[in-house]
C-alpha cells in the first residue's frame, strides 16, 4: 500500500508526488504508462501513453505525433484526464487538469534532443496516425531524415489529484483540489 488511513494527509501528498516523478524517470514503475482521456465532442476517447516528465510544479509532458486525434482534441478542448494504476500496491491515482500543445520551441527541442533515435522513428511516419491503409506495411513507411516537425509536447497542468488506495480493512480516498497555487487535502468517502 502507497499510504494507510494513519498516513497523514501531508505524507500522502509527498507520496504521490514522488511516485509520478518515479513514473516519468523509471521506464518501470507503473506510473509509466498512464491512460489519458481527451474528449472528442462529447465522447471520452482514452489511450495509454509514456509519462516522460514531471516537474516541480507538477506539471507533466507526454509526446505524440502531431498529426494524432489527442492533438485536435485538446486545441478544442483542453480537459484532461490521467488515470495511474499501481496494481502491486494497489492504488489508483486519477489528475484532471488542462492539457496544452508546447510551442515554446526550446522546449520542443530540448525534449526532441532527449529521445533516443530508435524512438525518434515513431515520429517519422509519411502518413499521419489511423490513416486507411490497404496493407499493414503501408503503415510503416519512414521518412529518411529524422525530422522533428511531426513531434509534438503535451503539458499537463493538474487541477485535482484523486487517490485511492484498495485495502481490505476499508478503502481509503483522498483528494487534493488546487487553489490558486496551493493543494488543497480532503479526506473523501471511497
Amino acid at each position: 500500500m502507497l499510504f494507510t488511513a494513519s498516513s497523514s494527509q501531508k505524507e500522502v501528498w509527498s507520496i504521490i508526488k514522488n511516485h509520478l516523478h518515479l513514473g516519468a524517470s523509471d521506464p518501470k514503475h507503473p506510473f509509466h504508462f498512464v491512460n489519458l482521456c481527451t474528449l472528442d465532442g462529447d465522447q471520452p476517447d482514452s489511450r495509454y501513453v509514456v509519462l516522460r516528465e514531471v516537474n516541480a510544479a507538477l506539471q507533466l509532458f507526454i509526446y505524440t505525433d502531431s498529426r494524432s486525434e489527442k492533438i485536435a482534441q485538446i486545441n478544442k478542448n483542453p480537459n484532461v484526464s490521467l488515470l495511474f494504476y499501481h496494481a502491486e500496491e494497489r492504488c489508483q491515482v486519477k489528475i484532471n487538469g488542462k492539457a496544452n500543445i508546447v510551442s515554446n520551441t526550446e522546449i520542443h527541442k530540448e525534449h526532441w534532443k532527449s529521445i533516443q533515435k530508435d524512438a525518434q522513428k515513431g515520429y517519422q511516419s509519411i502518413l499521419a496516425p489511423k490513416t486507411t491503409v490497404s496493407r499493414p506495411e503501408e503503415g510503416w513507411e519512414q521518412k529518411s531524415d529524422f525530422q522533428s516537425k511531426n513531434f509534438s509536447v503535451i503539458s499537463i497542468l493538474p487541477d485535482q489529484i484523486e487517490c485511492l488506495q484498495l485495502d481490505r480493512r476499508g478503502h481509503l480516498r483522498i483528494a487534493f483540489d488546487k487553489v490558486k497555487n496551493n493543494w488543497i487535502p480532503a479526506w473523501l468517502v471511497p
